[in-house]
């Protein structure tokens, strides 16, 4: 049931993903484009810009972690004999799971909570600077599921290992 969700999570996060880069394109073309052609460039398109592209990063990295690209020292544990590899991979995976549950997820949606509270304002946009941070949270979220879909699917590889 959980690798179907994920399924569904990821083709929708890869759609999502490929409006907010074309969103960023076109906003980045109209920014460019109106400080050359107009001569003043529109107030809200860098501001936007920064907003997309931090969705983009964070939402990129929990899609990357559910297709197993996220960053790692491959060279290093190629190496290793196979068990101690596929036990390196789960610990990696509890690792993430925690980080992204703890930091990202936990203290991102803190720091949500606390910028709705203050009323701060991206001023060019005039919404709430929460909507820049709620990336956090949502990536974080997101990666956790994915590692532990990732753990339960190593763990199942190493029971039929052992068998």
């Amino acid at each position: 049931m959980m690798r179907s969700f994920n399924q569904q999570a990821s083709r929708a996060l890869n759609g999502l993903l490929i409006v907010v880069f074309v969103l960023l394109v076109i906003d980045v073309l109209w920014g460019v484009g109106s400080r050359y052609v107009l001569g003043n460039q529109a107030r809200w398109s860098e501001e936007l810009a920064r907003l997309l592209m931090v969705w983009l990063a964070l939402l990129g990295a929990a899609l990357a972690t559910r297709e197993g690209q996220h960053l790692g020292l491959d060279v290093v544990v190629r190496q290793w004999p196979a068990e101690v590899q596929r036990l390196a991979s789960m610990f990696v995976h509890c690792l993430v799971a925690i980080f992204a549950l703890v930091i990202m997820a936990w203290g991102g949606w803190q720091l949500v909570a606390d910028r709705f509270e203050s009323g701060q304002m991206l001023p060019a946009l005039n919404i709430s600077r929460a909507w820049f941070y709620l990336a956090l949270p949502v990536s974080g979220a997101l990666v956790a599921l994915f590692s532990l879909e990732n753990l339960i699917s190593e763990f199942k590889q190493e029971q039929e290992v052992a068998q």
